[in-house]
């Protein structure tokens, strides 16, 4: 018998695999030449190709569930070259496995394919009992740059994470934390998956069937608060609040950050015991983030031992459409600490007038 949410895993798996082989295949276009470095072309490219492949596995396998995600087609039809060349990967990158391939149903002509990369931007409501969200090429600076970047899908059920997995094309274990440039294109990457209450597992990308996984061993326990490691975005072109020092400083922290683009691979970066502490504290008057860069990761993270709310220690609210518009800030750490460490930037938040208005009591 079949554990519930386990075949919703194993396609999300394989098609998230293949899709990394897109990814892949797209940075060596810039390797070879044959696109510039930063080159916006190159990541619409990889998005609308792995969007196709990953709508069409979900839409075959789970036809009455829904998609959101970011793109649809309607930019790519107006232009024949870029049409022909996201086929060109679409039609040309295979798991070498036939038994997985045929449980994908890639896409088989250019039509089937702009339908599916509609699909992907169709649906704007989470209200459906089954949704799934994907972001196929998230940490899209990181990308442009050559460097890290996660294939996301994660399906919520009623409006809560379910299942979540995470390629990441050129994520490397080696060192002390992921670093944002250091990636060897010649090696798998890694492929993450997380059940709702079933722990989360690991293992390397390949062509072909899904390589043996281990399970991920929650983090170190947080011993020494002078140790605490912060990370965020921090070319992010947002404002926050700009003593986020003074915060860490009240918890025993210093405020040294370390830097990943991708808002998924610092939730991956957690969970892997590679960072301790997410902290997103925007002026209130910025739009929310949308759902596709939470969902799945921050279940994940909970799944080791994390904890993930708002700033007023909400749970993230996935039920509100594309957006997190329920939400006001993250604040993403060990259990152990999470408690303190929000009551600290609440404390901190009501002095400042612009910020005050978004504190509310938890519910």
């Amino acid at each position: 018998m079949i554990e519930l949410y386990e075949r919703e895993r194993n396609i999300a798996e394989l098609v998230v695999q293949k899709a990394a082989l897109i990814t892949k295949k797209v940075l060596q276009y810039v390797d070879k030449g044959e696109l510039k470095k930063g080159d916006k072309t190159s990541v619409s490219l990889a998005d609308f190709a792995c969007q196709a492949l990953i709508v069409a596995a979900i839409t075959n396998t789970f036809p009455e569930d829904g998609i959101i995600g970011e793109e649809d087609a309607s930019e790519l039809r107006t232009d024949s070259n870029m049409v022909n060349r996201v086929w060109e990967l679409v039609s040309s990158t295979h798991l070498e496995d036939a038994e997985s391939e045929e449980l994908l149903q890639a896409p088989r002509s250019v039509d089937e394919m702009l339908r599916y990369i509609d699909l992907g931007g169709a649906t704007s409501s989470t209200s459906l009992k089954r949704v799934w969200t994907i972001d196929p090429v998230d940490g899209t600076h990181g990308f442009l740059n050559g460097g890290q970047h996660v294939v996301c899908v994660s399906l919520l059920v009623d409006g809560l994470e379910k299942v979540a997995v995470f390629g990441c094309p050129v994520l490397s274990l080696e060192g002390e934390r992921i670093e944002e440039n250091d990636v060897n294109h010649g090696e798998a990457g890694y492929l993450l998956s997380s059940i709702k209450g079933k722990g989360v597992r690991i293992r390397p990308l390949t062509n072909g069937p899904l390589a043996p996984s281990r399970d991920v061993l929650p983090p170190k326990k947080v011993e020494d608060r002078g140790k605490i490691r912060f990370c965020d975005n921090i070319d992010s072109t947002k404002i926050q609040y700009p003593h986020r020092d003074k915060i860490a400083e009240k918890i025993g922290a210093h405020w040294k950050v370390h830097h990943l683009y991708s808002t998924q691979l610092r939730y991956i970066a957690l969970t892997l015991d590679f960072t301790d502490v997410i902290l997103r504290l925007p002026k209130p008057e910025y739009s929310q983030p949308h759902l596709w860069d939470h969902a799945g990761g921050a279940m994940m993270f909970e799944e080791v031992g994390g904890k993930v709310t708002d700033v007023n220690g909400r749970p993230l609210d996935f039920t509100a459409g594309r957006d997190l518009d329920n939400n006001f800030g993250l604040v993403a750490a060990p259990a152990s600490i999470h408690a303190q460490l929000l009551e600290v930037i609440q404390s901190a938040l009501l002095l400042h007038p612009e910020y005050a208005t978004a504190i509310t009591k938890p519910m």
